[in-house]
This record gives C-alpha cells, structure tokens and sequence, in this order.
C-alpha cells in the first residue's frame, strides 16, 4: 500500500501538527508493508527521521513560480497522486484536497473555529470554518486527539461518529529529563529565573494569561523567592499586550517576578519543564492539552482548567481551576506552594497518569484504520 502524506508540517521549526506527525513517523517507518510519500512545498526537510527506506519525500514547487499552500493543496497534491499512484491521503491537518482522486483521513486536533469563531481572525474563519468542513464530510475517515474532540465534531458536522476515531496523544519522543545541575543553573542565569512556576504554550484569549498573571502577582506578594515564567507568541484576537501587564506587574512587584519568553528551543523547553516548581496551563476550550502530561512525563504539579478536554486528560492527577478567575487561580497556586504532602501527591499520580498515553499506540491505531478502510 503507498500512502501519501502532506508533510509540509515538517519543513520548519515544528509546532504543534508537525510534532503530532513526526511522532507517527519514528513508528511508521519500521512498517515493512506500506510505503509513505511525504510531499514538501517549499523544502524538503532535513530531520533525520524520514531517512528511511519506506519514505519517499517528494519536493511539489509550483510551476507558476508563487509561494501558495492553497495551490499546493487543491492543485499539486491531488495531481500527484494520479502520477505518483498512491492509494490513500493522509494529511495530519484540518484540510485535505477539494478533489481528491484516492481515498483521504484527516486530523480534527480541535474545532475551536466553531465553537468559538470570535477567537480567530476572519480569514482562519474562512479558511477553517468552510474547508474543514468539507473536508470532514468528504473524507474516508476522521482521527481526532479526544472523546470531547470527537463529541463535538459530531455536534457541529452531525459526522457519524463510527466515521471518527480517537487517538489521544503522548508526551515526544524526543523528550528527555535534564539532570545536568550546570546545565539548569547557566540557563536560569540566562533569563535570571530561580524558583519558577511555568506556563507555556502559544498566548490566545482563552488561555487567560492576564488573570494568571494577577493570580501570581498576589501569590508573589507573599512567596518572594517564586517568579513565572511565560513561554509562548502571542496570538490574541483582539490583541492583549501582554508585555506592558508583565512591566507593570513587575514594577508593583519591585522585581522582576514575571520572565516572558516567545519561542524557545526544544532544549530550553526541556530544560525549563526540568527545573520548574509547578506547570499551570488554562483554557476554556482545548482539543487535547498536550502541555498537561507533558509536564506530568518530567514529574511535575499540573493545574489545569476543568472544563472541555482537559478534565479527560488530566482525570484525578491534577489541581483543576473550576472557574479561570483570579482568585481561583491564587488559591491553586497557594495550595500546591504551601503543601509538599499534597504536590508531592499530585506528581504520583501524575506518574499514573502518563501511563494511558503513547505515541506508539496511537500510531498503531491510526495506521490500521488507515489500511483497513
């Protein structure tokens, strides 16, 4: 069996689909029996991993000249398949081609854009909102990170749900622990950070950064040996200007309590999940909310919103938010700083928690739906 793969969330630095679909391939490449085609717009990429002999990596440069994910979609990918003879599209995104010649799976990783369309700007709703769903009611099959991810795509597509499969997602496989004392101590040094508390992912509205930041501002007022460290872009819409909150914040403070950080590199992410105190990750809505056992895999406290996907990963292992407000937050916060019995609990069971995620079954499941359809 040839399957095809829109690989173009592979070409530069990997956010969070080319993450998902990197570690589909580490175990896809031993699959003896399928051969993957992984199709490139701009460049083919460099990682070592598609250094294998059942992937085939295709560069499609338009012949127009222009740069254009959308000609590349509709136009180069389904023209390919014909000449390349591939019997199936499998693309780790939203969107699949208008006309596809073979039979086609998508990822849903959420369907926020519905459910919550005044968070995006009006050309993502355009694009999100109108292709994705043609792409869902013209794909063979639909895969999708939760059972809340799935309910809701159910509710909004009215998809029949045998048409959708679950997948949850795992820690990377990339990651590892940072043991090395130097190491930590000349990074915190760097960005002078000491004892932290970190939030990371990228900064939309319904994450609640300003809330965690006054959180912490009353927090800090007490715990002065504590500071937060913020490690994302910013993508609001409206736009909140986070940074002028961090100044003011920190100048009520009298020192510089709050760090913020844009995009980092994956061993700084590593290095920073190593060393902080407790993560704190919010949301009102979340697909899946890898940041959560992500933290819990370097063994540490998570708090977490209670709400959407979020309450079926984080399950008992976690302090839940029952309402993003600041003084809940607080309380959060001061719970696991001034209770070593209770954080100490939180990263036991933690450690169980991690158990139910795995990367390789997910790509075991996800292959088999995918050869059986």
């Amino acid at each position: 069996m040839k399957i095809a793969i829109d690989a173009r969330s592979l070409e530069s630095s990997k956010t969070g689909v080319g993450r998902y679909l990197s570690n589909l391939l580490k175990f896809w490449k031993t699959e003896k029996n399928v051969q993957f085609v992984l199709y490139f717009k701009d460049e083919i990429s460099n990682d070592e991993l598609i250094n294998s002999d059942n992937f085939e990596s295709v560069l499609l440069k338009n012949p127009l000249g222009f740069s254009s994910n959308f000609f590349f979609q509709h136009f180069l990918l389904p023209f390919r398949f014909k000449k390349d003879k591939v019997d199936f599209f499998f693309s780790p995104f939203y969107l699949k081609p208008i006309y596809c010649p073979v039979k086609s799976s998508i990822v849903l990783h959420d369907i926020s854009y519905e459910a919550h369309s005044e968070w995006f700007d009006f050309k993502s709703q355009v694009i999100l909102k109108t292709l994705s769903k043609i792409s869902a009611k013209t794909t063979d099959k639909i895969f999708t990170v939760s059972n809340y991810s799935k309910d809701e795509i159910v509710k909004f597509y009215n998809i029949d749900p045998n048409k959708i499969t679950v997948t949850h997602l795992a820690p990377d496989n990339s990651f590892s622990k940072i043991d090395d004392i130097e190491k930590i101590k000349n990074l915190k040094e760097k960005y002078g950070l000491d004892k932290f508390v970190l939030c990371i992912g990228s900064i939309f509205n319904r994450r609640h950064i300003p809330e965690i930041i006054e959180a912490f501002e009353k927090n800090a007022a007490k715990h002065k040996d504590y500071q937060l460290l913020i490690v994302g872009r910013n993508r609001t819409h409206p736009f909140i200007d986070i940074t002028s909150k961090i100044k003011t914040t920190n100048n009520n403070l009298g020192r510089n309590a709050i760090v913020s950080l844009g995009f980092v590199s994956e061993e700084e992410l590593l290095a920073f999940y190593s060393s902080c105190e407790i993560n704190i990750y919010l949301s009102d809505y979340e697909g899946f909310g890898l940041p959560v056992i992500e933290a819990q895999f370097f063994g540490k406290p998570v708090i977490t919103s209670y709400n959407s996907s979020l309450i079926e990963v984080g399950g008992d292992s976690v302090e839940f938010v029952r309402e993003n407000t600041v003084d809940e937050i607080y309380n959060s916060l001061e719970k696991i700083i001034s209770n070593d019995t209770y954080k100490l609990g939180l990263i036991k069971r933690g450690n169980e928690n991690l158990k139910r995620f795995s990367w390789e079954r997910c790509a075991e499941k996800t292959l088999d739906k995918v050869v059986n359809i």
